[in-house]
């Protein structure tokens, strides 16, 4: 019994531990979830009472009563540390705390003078419940602000641990005929109880862990998609200064992107590059197609009239500049960054055709990226029913119109059948964002 008593608790130990070194390992900017003190300070007496109790038959009363003493810290401090999660720790919860750790203390001392095995039994799954039910209450509350898993399994493995620890205490009372010397000398229910307790608060402690780094996970996601959202806002600024189209273009052409997207979604046509995800990515990159504008000479960009060949040539090359632009803003090793992937594609591929005949590659249909299908005939469209000093506005039937004669020539066959179907969209989106508002 006592080999397996300690192999136990210096398997909990060594689980502890790793806990621990997975806190020590985070860097200090990751480390501010974890800085209130409660949790490193639980998470160190429990390891040092699994420590203590494992070493208890070699060290003798003082390290047993040291192991016991550590425990009852280490669980005052995830009580008070669920206190803070629920925004409820106060003075009052500290002085609780501390003075109930003092009572158990004192009275385990005396105890282990004066009193017998079961006594400290007795006192310690009384410490150990009072702190569980105020953990499940304070869970509970919680659990109506955060309804994340890991609540509701602490929920139930706190209780768990409450259970086992009064049926140890109630059986410990129906064999106080027969004393027990040591809690090696326990019966094998009694051990398989203390056991249980003790794993429940292990589990526990992993749960915590895996609460937070799941809060850090989500933290990180926010920030990674605040940094990609500002260094898209730089770059759709920076287009914008060079670029001789207004505001009001770039809000039409991301509706008409989602309007087109939508449409073949909903039609069941290539559901398997058009989730709610992967539409709002295209959407969010679409303001980005003529990034590559920043490269071109003003005297070209704003030129009033048409541009010569020699003209026309370098004008071209902005679809290479737009991708070559958005790549280099991509970290080599950077993750999650579908919007800026998404505007990659638009940026360099938004003037090929469908039959081949567009640049700066002569990418011919499927090969030319989904996004940049849809880029191509929304910004078509805006083109063609805008004013610009070198022509006049077409009527939103004339544009309807060359767009149908440019179907599988220009433009995907089956997203001209998308716009068909959302034409009278398209020319409600052109008025509501209307440049002579």
């Amino acid at each position: 019994m006592q080999l397996a008593n300690q192999t136990f608790y210096f398997a909990a130990f060594f689980v502890l531990i790793g806990l621990m070194a997975r806190f020590l390992a985070n860097k200090d900017d990751d480390r501010a979830q974890f800085r209130v003190i409660y949790w490193p300070a639980g998470l160190s007496f429990l390891s040092a009472s699994m420590l203590g109790f494992a070493c208890a038959p070699w060290g003798g009363k003082l390290i047993l009563a040291l192991a016991n003493i550590f425990l009852i810290a280490a669980m005052a401090n995830i009580s008070l540390l669920f206190s803070f999660w629920n925004g409820t720790l106060n003075y009052f919860n500290k002085f609780a705390a501390g003075t109930l750790f003092i009572i158990a203390c004192v009275a385990y001392l005396y105890l282990q003078q004066f009193g017998s095995t079961q006594d400290r039994i007795h006192l310690m799954n009384g410490a150990l419940s009072i702190f569980c039910i105020w953990q499940i209450v304070v869970l509970v509350r919680l659990l109506k602000k955060d309804d994340a898993y890991q609540i509701k399994l602490l929920i139930a493995v706190v209780f768990f641990q409450l259970a086992t620890r009064m049926v140890r205490s109630l059986l410990s009372f129906n064999e106080s005929s027969m004393p027990i010397a040591t809690l090696y000398h326990e019966s094998g229910l009694a051990f398989g109880l203390r056991i249980a307790a003790i794993l429940s608060v292990v589990t526990i402690c992993i749960l915590i862990t895996n609460y937070y780094m799941e809060k850090l996970w989500h933290e990180y996601r926010l920030s990674s998609h605040a940094i990609e959202d500002g260094m898209l806002n730089s770059l759709n600024a920076l287009s914008m200064v060079r670029d001789n189209e207004t505001g009001n273009h770039i809000l039409r052409t991301k509706n008409y992107v989602r309007a087109l997207a939508e449409r073949l979604k909903a039609s069941g046509i290539y559901q398997g590059e058009l989730s709610e995800k992967s539409i709002d990515d295209m959407v969010k990159a679409a303001p980005l197609h003529d990034i590559g504008k920043v490269g071109i000479p003003d005297t070209i960009l704003q030129k009033p009239g048409s541009l010569s060949e020699d003209e026309w040539q370098i004008m071209k090359t902005h679809a290479e500049l737009g991708h070559d632009v958005l790549t280099a803003a991509k970290l080599q090793d950077a993750k999650h960054t579908h919007v800026l992937d998404a505007a990659i594609k638009i940026a360099g591929c938004h003037h090929e055709n469908w039959d081949g005949s567009g640049y700066p590659h002569g990418l011919k249909g499927l090969e030319i990226p989904l996004a940049a299908r849809l880029m191509s005939l929304a910004d078509t469209y805006d083109a063609l029913v805008s004013k610009r000093v070198y022509k006049k506005e077409w009527s939103h039937d004339e544009a309807c119109e060359e767009i149908t004669r440019l179907k599988g020539k220009r433009f995907d066959p089956l997203i001209v059948e998308a716009f068909i179907q959302e034409k009278d969209h398209f020319l409600r989106i052109s008025e509501m964002y209307s440049d002579a508002q």
